[in-house]
């Protein structure tokens, strides 16, 4: 075990983290203590951050007598109070299954925040995790593969050739139920995926994975993508590493 201010950067190399709260909220007696339980915490993995990399921050609302607690927002506008992270984008992760009786109001998705320390230079790949067009040959008036820019007055490819951005809110789509691809329906993704595509985007193979709160699945997929695993603890004057 190590505390990383005693590292530098060329001993650390490049990293991404994935902080998962979830299970500290829902053991916290108030959002307030929830916040205040991480103090320190978000100004330590600011200064060991290079400028390409990116903070993953897994959390959902928490229902306790009737009231919500937006633990997502709250903990974007705290981190960001505390350490000098840009809030560049929020993933939405729908998790609800009808299939399943719930007694009492329950989380029906998960935000995952990325947090970056650069807002120019951060690490994010996104062509890694591009989907199929919905519309691609299917437009009113006959296929276009061309239109007009929206940034300046000239013609260019209306879909990239690596797939579609897929946006803030991931889903799978299911297009296999009619004969003409389109998408049918929709359903959620699980956690553990989405993860995976914020690896992807993240980081790059041989680089480490700096991670906390997350299960023995996460840790799997990880793996099984080349990434090198470290835990991130809690310590009493910000973070301490464990390979």
């Amino acid at each position: 075990m190590e505390d990383s201010s005693t590292k530098t950067r060329e001993e650390i190399g490049n990293q991404m983290y994935i902080v998962d709260l979830r299970s500290d909220v829902s053991k916290a007696d108030s959002l307030e203590d929830a916040l205040s339980d991480t103090e320190g915490i978000w100004e330590s993995i600011y200064e060991r951050m290079d400028s390409s990399e990116v903070l993953w921050v897994v959390l959902n609302n928490e229902y306790r007598d009737g009231q919500c607690w937006p633990a997502p927002m709250a903990f974007a506008d705290y981190i960001r109070e505390v350490a000098a992270f840009d809030l560049k984008n929020t993933i939405t992760v729908h998790l609800f299954d009808d299939a399943v009786e719930h007694s009492g109001l329950t989380p029906s998705y998960c935000e995952i925040l990325l947090l970056v320390r650069d807002k120019r230079e951060y690490q994010f790949h996104k062509d890694r995790i591009r989907i199929e067009h919905v519309y691609k040959g299917k437009e009113w008036g006959g296929e276009r593969n061309e239109g007009n820019s929206a940034y300046h007055d000239t013609k260019v490819t209306r879909y990239n050739e690596d797939g579609r951005d897929p946006g803030n809110v991931w889903l799978r789509e299911i297009r296999d139920e009619t004969s003409d691809q389109s998408v049918d329906r929709a359903e959620p993704i699980s956690l553990t995926e989405a993860i995976e595509r914020c690896i992807l985007v993240g980081s790059n193979e041989d680089e480490k994975v700096v991670t906390y709160g997350i299960d023995e699945e996460v840790e799997t997929a990880i793996s099984n993508h080349e990434r090198r695993i470290r835990h991130l603890e809690f310590g009493e004057n910000g973070v301490i590493i464990n390979d």
